[in-house]
């Protein structure tokens, strides 16, 4: 009876001990591990806290961007925004503008920071990724107070942006991912929650977009010229697709001139169609982009593509 009495409760401690442990693994963190991806998201939230009090700068980047990456399974609908980011009152930018003026000059930074702002603010945009090219526009980057600061994550890059840096990004950080490329002064409106990226995946479909016009807070942009219109698309600004592959250095090459050149949105659609064989479509009455250009200062000395060039026609979202 002894023995027995022993053997009995070394059985109940050791199944006492089991217990423990199952439950300690099922509430683990105070979470269940059930609902891990609530865990997850509520996760997300408090960490977005922890870390939009660091600076933009590249180790900072560096963080948001593996941030970003651990979060990607249970986000996998957010977006991934890459543009451009200039210090518009120092060289190179001022040389290239129609004005030097630093006073509009100023009043052309904010409006483009504005737009910034306005994607940054987007609940569907998982990170902007900000090519940059001067250090003042990384320093500025640093001191400013923008709302989702964190999801910025900067990029620097030694020249005026060419379409081949956007790729070459893009082949390093943002495979598989849902990229939308678009001007700087070009921010997302309605009609993004339809986006499926597995449906650009299976389909091979990429979009180019026209932009949409509108009133904005410095003036009314409705009625410019290029604009959406039914059964016609005019100015591609906005790019959305998913690569499943790198860019290779041929068609990297097609890409090699600088982004605001003229014709070069013709250039990037005979890439995408030709030889990285995407079937293109434009909705652009359903993905709706706006322009943010009421500070009229452009460039004032741009180089003109030549060659193989072609526009997308206004379209649905699957054809």
């Amino acid at each position: 009876m002894l023995v027995g009495r022993k053997w009995y409760l070394t059985l109940t401690s050791f199944a006492g001990v089991l217990v423990c442990i199952y439950w300690f693994y099922i509430y683990r963190e105070g979470e269940p591990v059930v609902s891990k991806d609530r865990h997850h998201v509520t996760s997300e939230n408090k960490e977005t806290q922890d870390i939009s009090h660091k600076n933009i700068n590249h180790t900072s980047a560096t963080t948001v961007h593996e941030y970003h990456n651990r979060f990607q399974e249970i986000k996998e609908s957010g977006m991934h925004l890459i543009t451009n980011y200039p210090m518009m009152t120092e060289s190179p930018w001022i040389e290239a503008q129609s004005e030097t003026k630093k006073s509009r000059l100023w009043e052309r930074q904010l409006e483009i920071e504005e737009v910034l702002q306005r994607n940054l603010n987007n609940t569907l945009v998982t990170a902007v990724h900000l090519l940059v090219n001067q250090p003042s526009a990384e320093q500025r980057l640093r001191e400013l107070s923008f709302h989702n600061k964190h999801k910025i994550v900067v990029r620097r890059i030694e020249a005026l942006p060419k379409y081949k840096d956007f790729f070459v990004y893009v082949n390093e950080k943002l495979l598989h991912r849902l990229v939308v490329m678009l001007n700087m002064d070009i921010y997302i409106g309605e009609g993004f929650e339809l986006l499926n990226r597995t449906f650009f995946v299976r389909n091979n479909i990429s979009y180019t977009l026209t932009r949409n016009l509108r009133q904005e807070r410095r003036c009314d942009m409705s009625g410019q010229f290029g604009y959406c219109k039914r059964g016609f698309g005019a100015s591609l600004d906005t790019y959305v697709f998913v690569l499943t592959r790198r860019v290779n250095e041929s068609e990297l090459s097609e890409l090699d001139y600088e982004a605001n050149a003229i014709r070069a949105e013709n250039r990037l659609v005979w890439v995408f169609r030709h030889r990285l064989n995407k079937k293109l479509l434009n909705p652009c009455l359903i993905l709706k982009t706006y322009h943010s250009h009421c500070v009229k200062i452009r460039g004032r000395v741009r180089p003109r593509v030549e060659g193989n060039l072609e526009t997308v026609r206004m379209s649905g979202l699957y054809n």
